[in-house]
């Protein structure tokens, strides 16, 4: 009696086609749309320019922070009073964190560490331990801090404080304030410079930038469309993107001369806006009409204009770059 031998062909096909669908999903560089009137994050694969995943995360989300070597996202949500935590290989929602204040502003310290949520109904701001995310400690900025990023060398803490019209500049070993430097009116959003020499504050009320160098915390400005509310750098330092919330446009300025080169029509109520290197494109969050806008920075003009549920906003460092 001969037995039939075992035929491994269809297990091995099985377990290739598990491991297939373990892998990202996405290759390239992936951007992370808060969808405030939805309660939900889109995952957009900007090369392909589709929304791959819609996350359900806590009430109100506003602000994006990527933690790449963690492999997490960081949204904070303003009406729940939390902090979602995303796993950015399967797109799925991890935890919520409680920080019992109004979460806008967001930022991960260089080395994904810390995290810094502004209070947006108060003058201060919570770090957060991300390895022990009960572990939180309030520290004063300005008045209704919004806006936040770190220096390149992970010493400073850069706040915007949008009732104050100032910038707060925190140590970060100590906690405490080091420099208040005013701004323009209401200044809101906060990039740095690919060289790390520069802050970008966007004034909302004065229609400007304000530069403020790191080191000095000298100041100059530019002025901006109507209502700015982000703001984006190209990789070489040369051009600013700014997102006009009032006017629906986003400004091309040259940062040597302040000049505006041209003025690109988005949707409605642009807010969040990124520069994506890899595909030398950027990316802007319409908060009034529930679209992504995808900017060919080569050209300076809309390409695709993708839709993503209500309310979008993507306040902070939005995009997830591929490694």
């Amino acid at each position: 009696m001969h037995r039939r031998k075992p035929d491994f062909r269809h297990i091995s096909m099985g377990i290739l086609l598990s491991l297939l669908c373990s892998l990202d999903v996405v290759a390239g560089n992936i951007a992370y749309i808060t969808n405030q009137g939805s309660d939900s994050v889109s995952v957009l694969d900007i090369e392909n320019k589709k929304v791959t995943h819609t996350i359900l995360v806590g009430k109100a989300p506003v602000g994006v922070a990527i933690a790449s070597k963690q492999k997490r996202v960081y949204i904070s949500n303003a009406n729940s009073q939390t902090v979602s935590v995303i796993n950015s290989r399967t797109q799925q929602l991890l935890q919520e964190i409680p920080v019992n204040i109004q979460a806008v502003g967001i930022a991960l310290s260089r080395d994904e560490k810390i995290l810094y949520v502004a209070d947006w109904g108060g003058a201060q701001v919570i770090a957060v331990d991300t390895a022990h995310p009960e572990k939180q400690k309030a520290f004063k900025a300005g008045k209704t801090p919004s806006g936040m990023l770190l220096s390149a060398d992970n010493k400073k803490l850069f706040i915007a404080n949008r009732d104050s019209n100032d910038v707060t500049v925190v140590d970060t070993r100590t906690l405490q304030t080091i420099a208040q430097v005013k701004v323009g009116i209401h200044p809101f959003a906060l990039t740095l410079s690919p060289d790390g020499k520069m802050v970008f504050v966007v004034n909302v009320v004065s229609n400007s930038l304000t530069l403020l160098n790191v080191d000095s915390y000298q100041t100059s400005s530019i002025k901006t469309g109507q209502h700015p509310y982000g703001v984006a750098i190209s990789p070489d330092g040369h051009w600013a993107y700014v997102s006009n919330n009032h006017a629906e446009t986003v400004s091309v300025i040259e940062i040597a001369n302040g000049k505006t080169v041209k003025t690109i029509d988005v949707g409605e109520f642009p807010e969040g806006i990124e520069y994506d290197k890899s595909t030398q494109q950027v990316v802007v969050a319409n908060w009034g009409s529930d679209t992504v806008s995808i900017i060919d920075a080569k050209t300076n003009t809309v390409t695709n204009t993708i839709p993503s549920p209500k309310l979008c906003r993507s306040f902070g460092q939005f995009i997830l770059e591929a490694k």
